[in-house]
């Protein structure tokens, strides 16, 4: 389900990951925690929103453009691994590739609409919570 607030999914390790800001796009929401793309403007914007044509990472900042027709501030987004749910995966499933369907759900089946890049792979499962390394494609 997409997000509605912000969220800090737990990063595994302390790693820390590639790093890049970029102005929020007219009109839209980017929320802590969510999985964050680009429009062809350099835009950010959340990964479900229509014309998403690159993933740039989970988004550090968040930041609120609704009704401003201008970009706003830039909202900060990294790659890296991090504790998010991939429902079904099985151990069989290491080192599948991972898309998003929205900001918050990950899955294992390349979506058939909307944004249809991977945004990383299944990195492992420990304790029954599934790890994702986030990469920009």
């Amino acid at each position: 389900m997409a997000l509605t607030s912000s969220t800090n999914p737990r990063r595994r390790g302390y790693a820390v990951g590639d790093t890049f800001g970029y102005p929020v796009a007219p009109s839209e929401v980017v929320y802590t925690g969510g999985l964050t793309g680009i429009n062809a403007a350099g835009q950010a914007q959340r990964i479900q929103t229509a014309g998403t044509v690159a993933f740039i990472g989970i988004a550090t900042t968040g930041v609120n453009n609704t009704g401003v027709a201008a970009a706003g501030d830039n909202v900060i987004a990294t790659f890296d691994t991090y504790a998010l749910t991939v429902p079904s995966a099985t151990p069989a499933n290491i080192n599948a590739p991972v898309y998003a369907t929205d900001d918050n759900t990950l899955t294992l089946t390349l979506p058939t609409t909307g944004f249809t890049g991977k945004v990383g792979y299944l990195a492992g499962i420990e304790g029954g919570q599934t790890y994702v390394k986030l990469e920009g494609h």
